[in-house]
């Protein structure tokens, strides 16, 4: 069988690692596919800033689905990178240790190839009437260039940033923030700037500034303005209502799918089995950012909890999401996502220490209702709330609001899906990404049904893969995929 992996991220090198486990794997030849610069580390794990921590604690992080501690034991054994503090490691360093075992599966087999370069097609082979299919992956629009396979994984990690006020090309507007440490090249000592967006990207782009450029005023701005939550100790929870059991039963009384209000009823239940206030640690309207920060440092249990019991959640979630009917996830993702994106992302408790220190020192000011973005030619004007002439002038925008999620607000910073939305390999889902089989991973073509052989996994899924793109669950559906890829070579 002949197999391309194109994206050698996360995900990438998650499906390489669980293929070399099994015997079969020596009748195989594989072909990995990724950019000099990504290959075996993606985008989010690419040499940057070490101010630019994981948002998860080392010992917890792993690409080895059997031992959760192996990020954490490459790091004691390797001698290239020490930290004084290593509970919370750079974010590189997990793109070193990625590499580091691409580089090794590359020695070890024969029939793993590297291709350092960029795929720009990837089509169907079929002749008309014919419902066997191949896969053509392409590396230029010559189509000499292009290589045909058996299976293809694409695994192509995150897609472009958002552009919400499509400033793209305008001087002054960074576009994206990473790497930090070319970020601020064009910047003067003497410029206003804003960030907008106020997740885990901004925080990236306040530690950086915090540690190379002291002193530099900056103002973060967004709709809400609201900050993740800041990590708890997390203790390992057993769910004792939100079961497959539970659900089943419940759906078999409403047509098949699990009402949005039943399972908030379960997730309240093992709120209070396991002695979680939700009403206590959600509530966020009389507090300050300060204040708010200082509330979670203190309450690191209780809020561990919350978390821990969140984080179940989207482990669960393949499951869980695809109970609901359309209507609901839909209710689901207008009331009740920005709660387990704040709670299930937290930050480490040393950025949030920082945060406070630069609040405090007047050097951060978060600012929210935000509302318009111009360029006037000179400079960027920044409008809050309903007053859209009052404006605030800055020299320099800094965009951190997020990558895209569905295939409608791609450019040509994301071709390659475009065209394989044009070709009529991949459709769109709703909700975000593209349409796939949730318990296999398996693409849904328009025009050839499911492709039994091509499977998607990361942000590209995530409207079928609600809030299941971190780490620890993009290693889990690799492992389930490669096993059915297994049981499908042996029919």
């Amino acid at each position: 069988m002949r197999v391309a992996i194109i994206g050698a991220g996360t995900a990438g090198v998650s499906v390489l690692r669980e293929m070399v486990k099994y015997e079969k794997f020596k009748d195989w030849y594989v072909d990995v596919y990724d950019t000099p610069k990504n290959m075996g580390k993606g985008v989010p794990f690419q040499n940057d800033s070490d101010q630019l921590l994981i948002n998860l604690p080392a010992k917890e992080m792993s690409i080895n689905i059997e031992n959760q501690r192996e990020f954490f034991d490459w790091y004691q054994q390797q001698n290239v990178f020490k930290f004084d503090n290593p509970e919370y490691l750079p974010r590189f360093i997990f793109g070193h240790y990625m590499k580091s075992y691409l580089n090794y599966y590359l020695n070890q087999f024969d029939n793993i190839n590297k291709i350092s370069e960029k795929v720009e097609e990837v089509f169907i082979n079929s002749d008309i009437g014919d419902t066997q299919v191949s896969y053509s992956v392409c590396t230029s629009m010559d189509m000499t260039s292009c290589r045909t396979y058996d299976c293809v994984f694409l695994t192509i990690g995150t897609l472009s940033y958002h552009d919400p006020y499509n400033l793209k090309g305008t001087s002054g507007y960074i576009q994206t923030p990473y790497p930090t440490y070319n970020t601020l090249d064009e910047v003067k000592d003497t410029d206003n700037i804003a960030v907008i967006g106020t997740g885990l990207a901004s925080l990236d782009v306040i530690r950086y500034v915090a540690e190379h450029h002291p002193n530099l005023p900056l103002t973060v701005t967004s709709r809400s303005a609201k900050l993740p939550r800041v990590r708890g100790n997390m203790p390992e929870l057993q769910f004792q209502y939100i079961t497959p059991e539970n659900f089943n039963t419940i759906k078999k009384r409403h047509f098949g799918n699990m009402p949005l209000t039943e399972a908030i009823a379960l997730f309240k239940q093992e709120c209070a089995h396991f002695g979680i206030s939700l009403t206590e640690l959600l509530s966020k309207e009389n507090r300050t950012h300060v204040e708010q920060l200082q509330f979670d440092l203190t309450h690191a249990e209780e809020l561990g909890t919350l978390q821990s019991l969140l984080e179940g959640i989207k482990e669960n979630m393949n499951w869980i999401w695809n109970s609901f009917n359309r209507q609901d996830q839909e209710q689901f993702l207008n009331h009740y996502q920005h709660i387990l994106k704040e709670n299930s992302n937290p930050m480490p408790p040393r950025t949030a220490e920082l945060l406070i220190a630069e609040i405090e020192n007047h050097n951060i000011v978060i600012k929210a209702n935000l509302q318009n973005i111009t360029y006037d030619g000179q400079h960027f004007c920044i409008s809050y709330g309903e007053d859209k002439n009052n404006c605030e002038y800055y020299d320099v925008i800094i965009n951190a609001t997020g990558s895209k999620s569905h295939l409608s607000e791609l450019d040509g910073d994301d071709q390659l899906v475009l065209n394989l939305e044009n070709r009529q390999v991949i459709q769109a889902h709703p909700l975000g990404g593209i349409q796939i089989v949730p318990e296999t991973n398996q693409v849904i073509s328009p025009r050839y049904g499911t492709l039994h052989h091509m499977f998607a996994l990361g942000q590209l899924t995530n409207g079928i893969n609600q809030s299941r793109n971190g780490v620890n669950m993009i290693v889990k559906q690799a492992v389930d995929v490669v096993k059915l890829l297994l049981q499908q070579s042996k029919a």
